[in-house]
């Protein structure tokens, strides 16, 4: 780590971990919508109204993006956790934030349940699709839908609060 904070300041350096993560949430979050819009709005074989049209590919096509993304997003939101729970988390406490502490800890362990359940998403996506597990694959996505949009919107909100690096 001394040769990387020659380059570059520790500052700067949790800056671009959180940045990463940033960029690798937000592009978790796009796969999971889309295969979760794709779930839930079947494919219709004659073109109605715009909204009709307007739905996104195949839902398969999306779970290997999504198991691919939320592997070294957990990894890295994991590793930055480190420096939340020094540097954020105990200036919240020491206001009295609980709500956001609360949200926080609780967006911990629906992320670590939804890293419990790829596997199972991974198995239930793979090709060839059976008919029978339809209804397991969709409400597999939809958790990880929540946990991702969850995830997303509490995180920003830690971060908000005093940010990495501050």
């Amino acid at each position: 780590m001394d040769i990387i904070f020659e380059i570059v300041s520790v500052r700067t350096f949790w800056r671009m971990l959180l940045f990463a993560h940033f960029l690798m949430a937000v592009g978790l979050l796009a796969a999971v919508t889309l295969q979760a819009v794709a779930v839930m709005i079947p494919v219709r074989q004659t073109a109605g109204n715009f909204i009709d049209r307007l739905r996104p590919g195949p839902a398969a096509s999306y779970a290997l993006a999504v198991v691919i993304l939320y592997v070294p997003t957990f990894l890295l939101g994991a590793w930055i956790y480190i420096k939340y729970r020094t540097y954020v988390r105990i200036p919240m406490e020491q206001i009295g934030q609980w709500r956001t502490v609360g949200a926080f800890e609780w967006k911990e362990h629906v992320v670590t349940m939804g890293m419990g359940l790829l596997p199972a998403y991974w198995y239930f996506w793979r090709q060839p699709l059976s008919e029978e597990h339809a209804t397991i694959r969709k409400w597999l996505t939809l958790f990880l839908a929540f946990t991702v949009w969850y995830s997303f919107v509490v995180g920003h909100v830690a971060n908000d609060f005093r940010g990495v690096g501050s």
